[in-house]
């Protein structure tokens, strides 16, 4: 059993030895046919490798720079249409400039004409005033004139008046008792005022053409201011009176007339120079007390005589 066992073990160390050296030898024929057919060494391989990525290389440059070109030429284009854009938009930025400068232009051409236009409106008004105080002061003048020729005329007038001519014919009997007439009713209506400022006894005492005076109110004051004054021949002192508005009910129609609305007003010589009255002149603001009277040949209303006068 033991002898068996030890050929298994020999043959099978024979049998290991005999494939070793067929292997061997099979590995030899293999080598030394595979020196035409071996492949590539390592070196060899990469050398060829790199090889191909040389040419692909240069492959891919040449495609490269084609799409290069291709690339410039569209980016020449593309260049092209920017420098066509940017020149449109420049020709558009320089239009809008032109049309901004002319814009800018109309608006500095506009301030010119707005302030040309202020300068002839500021000159117009400028005249206008000129010429409306010119024709103020020319209104002003006129009616200056014409105020002073007013005045010489209602001077001359009030002197007319004032003077009594001798010969002057009385006013028609029909007007007399017209104003007769309206007087009677005065007289009905109006009261007569008392106390220490009135006179007693005959009231027309002193009066030179007494016979010509019809009494209306044996006391009435009245104020206002002294417009003309004149001595008379007979000795009385005469004036007319710009009576002040709740006193003109004493002027009648013929003051309005004659007078120009003013009331006559006569102090009697023996009544001048007494306490109490003064001679006015005119322009004087004066407080009366007489005897209110109808002038019957003039027709118009007096207070005559006066026996008080004093400034106010």
């Amino acid at each position: 059993m033991e002898e068996c066992r030890i050929r298994t073990v020999c043959f099978l160390i024979l049998s290991f030895t005999i494939v070793l050296v067929a292997s061997a030898g099979i590995l030899k024929n293999y080598m030394n046919n595979s020196w035409a057919y071996a492949p590539l060494t390592l070196d060899d391989i990469l050398k060829n490798y790199y090889i191909k990525i040389q040419d692909k290389s240069e492959n891919d440059l040449e495609i490269s720079s084609e799409v290069g070109q291709d690339s410039e030429g569209a980016n020449q284009t593309g260049s092209d249409l920017t420098g066509q854009a940017l020149s449109g938009e420049e020709g558009t930025n320089q239009t809008g400039s032109d049309l901004t400068g002319q814009a800018l232009s109309g608006e500095e051409d506009s301030e010119d004409n707005n302030q040309t236009s202020t300068q002839a409106t500021g000159e117009s008004e400028s005249n206008q005033n000129i010429n409306q105080t010119i024709e103020t002061q020319q209104q002003i003048q006129n009616n200056q004139t014409v105020n002073i020729q007013n005045n010489i005329q209602m001077k001359q007038k009030l002197e007319i008046a004032i003077s009594e001519e001798e010969g002057e014919a009385p006013i028609p009997l029909e007007e007399q008792n017209r104003i007769e007439s309206s007087d009677r009713v005065i007289v009905t209506q109006h009261k007569a005022l008392t106390g220490p400022d009135c006179r007693t006894g005959n009231v027309l005492g002193g009066a030179s053409n007494e016979e010509d005076l019809r009494v209306l109110s044996e006391c009435q004051e009245a104020t206002g201011i002294v417009m003309h004054t004149k001595k008379m021949d007979d000795g009385d002192y005469k004036f007319f009176l710009n009576l002040d508005e709740k006193f003109k009910f004493l002027a009648n129609e013929k003051n309005n007339d004659k007078t120009d609305g003013f009331l006559v007003v006569e102090i009697v010589p023996p009544d001048q120079g007494k306490n109490g009255v003064i001679l006015p002149k005119e322009g004087d603001r004066v407080h009366v007390w007489g005897a209110w009277v109808t002038d019957k040949p003039k027709g118009w209303h007096e207070i005559h005589p006066t026996w008080k006068v004093v400034n106010e």
